[in-house]
């Protein structure tokens, strides 16, 4: 098992000129990680996609997503929660599905979030790849491995990927990517993002716990997401992953 060390990558300035957040993110999970914590505005996927395998390998994985609605009014909110689309066929009424979502969701702040995620995933591009980190996210959330929660006191601006280390190992415990970019877009930054690839002991643990206290006050989500992630198109295709 090869551990981090500072050696392991030579540029800690994130832009438009280098590598994006993902791929450095894969090379930091590639050095022996075992946990790693996430803190992005809204939850896009796509940038997920490269740390697929990176996300079935780690034993725990921590997403907290801001809020980002549209202010959906109630008639919004009853009629998409009736009907949910399958497998990209349309729109089907599942009273099963309905009486499920009203008995595990229970304020309209997740129900809203709850529908935003939906149409980000309905607007996906529907390739094997894809499907396979839908599918990925699924398992990790029955498998308990991935947890997730929303901040519900406002919006969420700051970016935080956090990458935690074995303690035994001896080398660095934790190193963090802090910036404009969020991973789960994807993409190599825009040429006004920038992000800093974060080292220092000392640092590392002061955003620590800043993402514990957000954690802490933020609102459980993997129901949720679960539950959209399985009515979702990557389930309806029969293919194993």
């Amino acid at each position: 098992m090869i551990w981090y060390t500072d050696q392991i990558m030579q540029g800690d300035i994130i832009d438009h000129t280098s590598t994006g957040v993902s791929e450095r993110l894969g090379e930091l999970f590639g050095c022996g990680a075992e946990s790693a914590r996430f803190a992005v505005g809204y939850l896009f996927f796509k940038g997920l996609v490269p740390l697929a395998d990176d996300l079935i390998r780690l034993p725990e994985v921590y997403l907290l997503i801001g809020n980002v609605v549209n202010r959906l009014t109630s008639e919004q909110i009853q009629e998409e929660t009736l009907l949910r689309p399958r497998g990209g066929e349309g729109l089907v009424r599942d009273q099963e599905d309905v009486a499920s979502t009203l008995r595990t969701v229970h304020d309209r702040f997740s129900v809203e979030t709850a529908l935003n995620v939906r149409r980000t995933i309905e607007g996906l591009e529907r390739t094997p790849e894809m499907r396979k980190l839908l599918l990925t996210l699924a398992r990790r959330i029955a498998d308990r491995g991935l947890k997730v929660r929303v901040f519900r006191e406002g919006r969420l601006h700051s970016k935080l990927c956090l990458v935690e280390y074995p303690r035994q190992s001896g080398a660095t415990q934790g190193v963090a990517i802090v910036g404009a970019s969020n991973v789960t877009l994807g993409g190599p930054p825009h040429p006004t993002e920038l992000n800093v690839v974060v080292r220092d002991g000392e640092s590392v643990q002061a955003l620590r716990c800043w993402y514990s206290d957000l954690w802490d006050r933020s609102q459980d989500f993997q129901r949720e997401l679960f539950d959209e992630l399985g009515a979702s198109w990557a389930f309806a295709e029969k293919e194993d992953v």
